[in-house]
């Protein structure tokens, strides 16, 4: 009775885990970096598994074909896996990026509401000058010409 309690509160766990990422229709919550390491290891079974057919299928029509390819497939899954996974990578970092992006907006409004509430006090502790300054087309420097 235990185990099925168990099982039940964990198949209730995903489906609320299911509920609230897939119906989620405010995005508030990123999937993609998620399913990216179900992803990675979908490409890694595919291409070994793809590799493997084309290797069995050259060998039942030639064997030097069969030989070939059981040769240049090892060279070829690597590139293939790491190309995949330097995009899949690079996927991680632009979701990562926008998290962050999204950390520094939320503090930049809550700095915003601060300086709201602290500039009439900034304002009680700035000096005060008798006379305005007032500057004059004497005191700026001509404007100059770079140009060759």
């Amino acid at each position: 009775m235990n185990t099925n309690s168990r099982l039940l509160k964990s198949f209730e766990r995903l489906g609320l885990y299911l509920r609230t990422l897939l119906f989620d229709l405010n995005f508030q919550h990123y999937i993609s970096l998620q399913i990216i390491p179900l992803c990675y290891l979908l490409v890694l079974i595919t291409t070994a598994g793809g590799l493997a057919f084309l290797v069995v299928t050259q060998f039942m029509q030639n064997i030097l074909l069969g030989l070939f390819y059981l040769c240049v497939s090892p060279m070829v899954f690597l590139i293939w896996v790491s190309l995949c996974r330097v995009m899949l990578e690079l996927l991680i970092v632009v979701f990562r990026i926008t998290a962050q992006l999204d950390h520094v907006s939320s503090m930049n409004d809550s700095l915003g509401e601060v300086t709201a509430l602290t500039r009439p006090l900034s304002r009680l502790f700035q000096p005060k000058s008798a006379r305005p300054v007032r500057t004059s087309r004497q005191d700026t420097p001509p404007p100059t010409n770079n140009r060759r």
